[in-house]
C-alpha cells in the first residue's frame, strides 16, 4: 500500500481549478488500486492535508500518467500559496476504535 499526502496552503480557487480538480478526481477514482482518499483541515490554519491510498506502485505510475494531473502538478503555483506532496510506501498498520469504515486500511 502507498500513502501518497498532500499538503497545501490554499491560494485562489478559480472555476478552472474546480473543473481540473472534479476530473482528477475522477481520474482517480475511475484508476485500478485507489481505495479511497481522506482530507484533513488544520484547526488553526487554512492548511490542508489530502492523502490518497493507492494499493502498488504500479496503480501510482497510473495515475501519475492521467493528462489532467500532469497539468494540474505543472499549475500549482496558480491555486495554492504552497504545495508538498509525499509519497510513503505503508509497511504495516494496526489499531482499531474508529468504529467506521472511513479508512481505506479498515
Amino acid at each position: 500500500m502507498y500513502l501518497v499526502t498532500f499538503r497545501l496552503a490554499p491560494g485562489e480557487y478559480d472555476t478552472e481549478f474546480h473543473e481540473l480538480n472534479g476530473a482528477i478526481q475522477a481520474a482517480a477514482e475511475d484508476t485500478e488500486g485507489y481505495p479511497g482518499k481522506q482530507t484533513w483541515h488544520a484547526p488553526d490554519s487554512e492548511e490542508v492535508l489530502v492523502s490518497y491510498y493507492r494499493e502498488s506502485s504500479d496503480a501510482l505510475v497510473l495515475f501519475g500518467a492521467d493528462a489532467d494531473h500532469k497539468r494540474a502538478k505543472r499549475r500549482w503555483t496558480e491555486w495554492y500559496d504552497a504545495y508538498e506532496g509525499t509519497v510513503t510506501e505503508v509497511v504495516e498498520t494496526s489499531g482499531s476504535g474508529f468504529g467506521d469504515d472511513s479508512s481505506p486500511l479498515v
